[in-house]
């Protein structure tokens, strides 16, 4: 049973990770309609879709931060 839900969870972490992307291409199209008439909220748009782009690689930077966390601490008691 515990390998049927972490498999159920991989697919739904490869969902959401698409769902991030998708809505970050779609800030980025918005955001270059809003270019030339609405600078600042184009900006703005184009700042949540960058956020957007970063969270499909958040398991990624998370591995990193628990690795430099781990390799800080590591030099820390030595």
């Amino acid at each position: 049973m515990e390998h049927k839900r972490n498999s159920m969870k991989k697919v739904s972490d490869y969902i959401v990770s698409f769902a991030y992307l998708y809505s970050s291409f779609v800030c980025f199209d918005k955001s270059i309609d809003l270019w030339e008439t609405k600078r600042y909220l184009a900006i703005i748009i184009l700042l949540c879709g960058t956020l957007s782009f970063i969270a499909v690689f958040r398991f990624s930077i998370a591995k990193m931060i628990y690795y430099l966390k781990k390799k800080l601490l590591k030099n820390e008691k030595k």
